[in-house]
């Protein structure tokens, strides 16, 4: 029964430990002198590269100074070879390369150089865009924490019970084993566990699915904006934006914008085929159009409160999700403790005494 019991330990060790951090396939002394380039250090290195250019120098010269200031590590090998000309989205690492910050940045300057929009005050919209993404990532991460905690906990609960008989006296993993009724309870306490196992996964999922990694819809109406103050009309700043996005879902619906704006249709009239994720560009757009606003600035603002928002959503989430997940625990993760842990061991216990009452008499 010990190696039963230090077995479901080291189990419960398993489930309840912390996700292991990714291995870094480099040396050692090489790892110790690179410095890591989280999203924070993206964002500085934005607004730092924002800084350089608007003291007059030019994009190349602005990335080869922060190469010479950087230290060792991603971020300086990517200005070095944007300083050489190399297109910052193909030069990155792979690491960066699959980061949406990255994207972001590379959109930003390919606007500009498009648009002539100030670079200088398109990459100091974007940084500032950059750390209230990650702020608000981080509250994320922060509201769907307790929930997640307390569905790995509630998984392990029917390794719990069958652990708890154990401690009890009993013997419920060898009854499970060794009769009929107990290979039923057995079975059917490791298909609830399962079924519960992916029911709280499939909640988890539907309330907290994967990011995009492209280009946050947020960024790309700064992008606009910006587009739209160095003098270009509605039409032909979207349809800069949808260029110099990587070719997707959102690249093609702000193309197909564009196409239908250039074309004379109102905004009113594009608001309708908008999907809703940009139905606020439209809806921008008709206040602009109906009142003579500065799109530029309600787009600014619409960018923003769009990412005030994320923080509280994820609260919301988070919260309906904590009260979702008491269905799973009732229907599947309590009837597979009382299965594999309460019965089991109530029958290996009365089993073993009921044989001490037969050999006594």
């Amino acid at each position: 029964m010990s190696l039963a019991v230090l077995a479901l330990a080291l189990v419960l060790l398993w489930v309840l430990a912390p996700p292991a951090l990714t291995p870094v396939t480099e040396p050692p002394v090489r790892r110790a002198r690179r410095t890591p380039s989280g999203p924070l250090e993206m964002a500085q290195l934005v607004e730092q590269l924002s800084t350089v250019i608007a003291s007059g120098a030019g994009i190349r010269q602005a990335w080869a100074a922060l190469a010479r200031s950087l230290p060792h590590g991603e971020l300086r090998d990517l200005a070095r070879a944007a300083a050489s000309g190399a297109d910052p989205r193909r030069a990155a690492g792979p690491r960066l390369q699959r980061s949406e910050m990255l994207a972001s940045l590379g959109a930003a300057l390919t606007v500009s150089a498009r648009t002539g929009a100030p670079t200088a005050t398109m990459l100091q919209s974007l940084a500032e865009a950059l750390r209230a993404l990650h702020d608000a990532a981080q509250a994320r991460r922060s509201a769907f924490a307790g929930p997640r905690s307390t569905a790995r906990i509630l998984l392990v609960l029917p390794l719990a019970g069958l652990g708890l008989g154990m401690l009890l006296g009993g013997d419920p993993l060898r009854l499970m084993l060794a009769s009929p009724a107990g290979n039923l309870l057995g079975a059917t306490g490791i298909v609830l566990t399962v079924l519960g196992w992916w029911w709280m996964h499939r909640l988890i999922r539907q309330a907290d699915p994967p990011q995009d990694r492209g280009v946050d819809p947020s960024v790309v109406l700064e992008l606009i904006a910006g587009a739209l103050e160095s003098g270009l009309p509605l039409a032909r700043a979207v349809g800069a934006v949808a260029e110099s996005l990587t070719p997707g879902t959102d690249a093609t619906v702000l193309a197909r914008l564009a196409t239908a704006l250039g074309a004379g249709v109102s905004a009113a009239r594009t608001l309708e085929t908008l999907p809703p994720a940009w139905a606020v560009l439209g809806r921008s757009a008709v206040l602009a159009e109906s009142t003579g606003a500065d799109l530029g600035r309600v787009l600014r603002s619409a960018a923003r409160d769009a990412r005030r928002g994320r923080a509280r959503d994820a609260e919301v989430l988070a919260a309906h999700l904590a009260v979702r997940l008491v269905l799973p625990t009732g229907l599947t993760l309590l009837p597979a403790f009382v299965a594999l842990g309460i019965i089991p061991t109530v029958m290996s216990l009365l089993g073993g005494t009921l044989s001490l009452t037969s050999s006594g008499m």
